[in-house]
């Protein structure tokens, strides 16, 4: 079994943020940028992966980017992904799924904002973006929990080899019953903000299980989305905030890009079928993009590929034919969602719904006999 990770990578990044800028003076939307130069900072303490914040800024400014990146950044990214996360312990995600059915808890300002982005999302794509499948993630072998090298069955449905054996359909249809996000109820009352958890209950030899949340789909957006406001409530307009190579809010930059107009940046994706190789290139400033596919976390049984991506109509990992769909929009938050729709609903109904998304575009690569085909509407080019 092979796996492999949907990358989304700014084209010659490295060196355009290390390199100086031409002798020619350039100057993108009224901004001399000509003495600017490239600063980046990464690290992995959040969401289980990379987060990364790279901007072009005077050199004076740099001492500033690095104090906002070791205060106010760091922080931001620590209460986000402390909140959502399924275990840690302040979590409000891991307080609700741990609550019986029909309880009320109150939840922060930033779970609110993000349930909130979450229900939209699930009423524009009709139920296709849903995060009320924790159990049905769990049940296939794509929580974090599986990925560490201590992993030994634990849960009444686990498999001992979980990559090789298919779960219980007992359990596949039991935490499909408990995915109806309708019936979760998010709510702001006087100064507090709060969320009510399903009546629903499933059982399955004697053990009864009630709906469970996983805001992965959206969160690491979301995060991307404030970071980004924070470097521009701070005077930074020319950068970029990546997280998970999946997730990232583009601001303006500060090079000019062979293909691309002054201050946008060239976003390459990469190929679903050759490794190592790009299928697409866009050019985009000041704009959020996502990118899901069945090629980042997979594993195969008996010919069929089984991916992280679960079908909130079937309870099973997606089986469209839609390998890999990237969007572009205002809120990166809301393109971690349609992304993931997009894989679910198949190229046809996932275009119809992009046109129903406005300022939302859209590049889909779509399987055929002879590899894939390219359905867009963002501007860029197959490569």
């Amino acid at each position: 079994m092979t796996k492999k990770r949907v990358k989304i990578a700014v084209a010659a990044l490295a060196v355009a943020l290390l390199a100086s800028l031409c002798a020619c003076s350039v100057v993108v939307d009224g901004t001399d940028v000509t003495d600017y130069t490239g600063v980046q900072y990464t690290t992995y303490e959040f969401f289980n992966t990379n987060t990364t914040v790279s901007c072009y800024l005077p050199a004076k400014d740099a001492d500033r980017l690095r104090s906002l990146w070791d205060g106010e950044i760091r922080e931001k990214l620590s209460e986000i992904s402390s909140l959502l996360s399924q275990d840690g312990e302040n979590s409000d995600v891991r307080a609700f799924n741990a609550a019986e059915e029909g309880a009320t808890l109150r939840i922060d300002a930033v779970t609110y904002e993000v349930l909130t982005l979450a229900k939209q999302a699930y009423s524009d794509t009709d139920g296709a973006f849903n995060p009320a499948l924790a159990l049905s993630v769990d049940l296939w072998g794509f929580s974090t929990r599986f990925n560490k090298s201590d992993y030994s069955p634990s849960k009444p449905y686990d498999r001992e080899n979980f990559r090789s054996e298919l779960p219980d359909e007992s359990y596949v249809n039991a935490f499909l019953s408990l995915a109806d996000f309708s019936g979760t109820e998010i709510y702001a009352e006087g100064d507090g903000y709060y969320i009510k958890k399903s009546s629903d209950v499933a059982e399955v030899d004697g053990v009864v299980y009630t709906q469970q949340l996983d805001l992965s789909g959206i969160g690491k957006g979301y995060a991307a989305d404030a970071i980004a406001e924070i470097l521009r409530e701070n005077g930074f307009a020319f950068g970029y905030v990546d997280i998970g190579s999946s997730s990232m809010s583009l601001m303006k930059n500060a090079r000019k890009e062979a293909g691309a107009e002054l201050g946008e940046w060239t976003v390459s994706v990469l190929s679903p079928t050759e490794s190592g190789k790009y299928y697409f290139k866009s050019y985009v400033k000041d704009s959020s993009l996502s990118t899901s596919g069945s090629y980042q976390q997979f594993y195969e049984i008996g010919g069929r590929r089984y991916s992280h991506i679960i079908d909130p109509f079937t309870g099973e990992p997606y089986q469209s034919d839609v390998l890999t769909a990237s969007v572009f929009g205002e809120s990166a938050a809301l393109c971690d969602a349609y992304s993931t729709a997009f894989c679910v609903l198949g190229s046809e109904k996932a275009v119809a719904l992009a046109g129903k998304l406005e300022g939302y575009t859209y590049t889909v690569a779509v399987s055929t006999d002879q590899g894939f085909d390219v359905l867009s509407n963002a501007k860029g080019k197959r490569v």
